[in-house]
């Protein structure tokens, strides 16, 4: 049952374990009727600066709030998980979104699954899996030139490596005391200075934003 009689949690009183937009969750899915699911989306969805974007996943939108460090299945409520996990990520059928961040110098292309689409879980699996790889040599070669962020750094591998008992330096740790995830948001000029020359970019792609606990 929905705790909150407009569908919302009140404003300033965050709860991390509910999400529930007002019907978003009894809609028809768009892959079966296309017209039908775009008219519910827009009649029953609250105004976003990002309209195409599942407000589970939108930074101006979205409820959730969850550590990165763990997987998002651990730590996002079941029930929340349940509701949200398969759904669509974007309301047009989307094969492939683009993940930039400002927090970070990496980027992350998450394809969906065969004859299927994006979906929110695949963006937060996406997002843990990429920051758990071990950091490299030469991404090191750069922090030391930061010494902010470099102690940052090595403050939060430290209280991590005494939970995970892992001595390896892990993409996590640049995020430094900032691994909560606040969610997706469009950014075109930072996208154009953060794209690679030469590269082709993808038409879906999102800036991942992230917080202090």
């Amino acid at each position: 049952m929905n705790p909150y009689a407009n569908g919302w949690p009140p404003q300033g009183q965050y709860n991390p374990h509910v999400y529930i937009p007002p019907g978003y969750y009894n809609q028809p899915y768009y892959n079966d009727q296309p017209s039908v699911w775009q008219a519910y989306y827009d009649r029953t969805r609250p105004a976003s600066k990002w309209p195409t974007l599942n407000p589970a996943l939108a930074a101006d939108m979205t409820q959730i709030r969850y550590d990165v460090r763990k997987p998002p299945r651990d730590v996002i409520m079941l029930t929340t998980w349940q509701q949200i996990s398969h759904l669509p990520a974007l309301t047009v059928p989307t094969r492939e979104i683009f993940i930039i961040s400002k927090a970070f110098p990496w980027s992350i292309k998450i394809p969906a699954a065969a004859g299927s689409v994006v979906t929110c879980s695949a963006i937060f699996d996406a997002l843990y899996t990429m920051l758990q790889q071990p950091m490299e040599d030469s991404e090191w070669g750069i922090v030391i030139h930061d010494k902010s962020r470099k102690e940052a750094i090595e403050k939060a591998a430290k209280l991590r490596q005494e939970k995970d008992k892992d001595k390896r330096l892990k993409r996590i740790d640049w995020l430094g005391d900032t691994p909560m995830f606040k969610g997706l948001e469009k950014d075109d000029e930072f996208e154009k200075k953060r794209a690679l020359p030469g590269s082709a970019g993808v038409a879906e792609t999102w800036v991942v934003k992230f917080g202090k606990p």
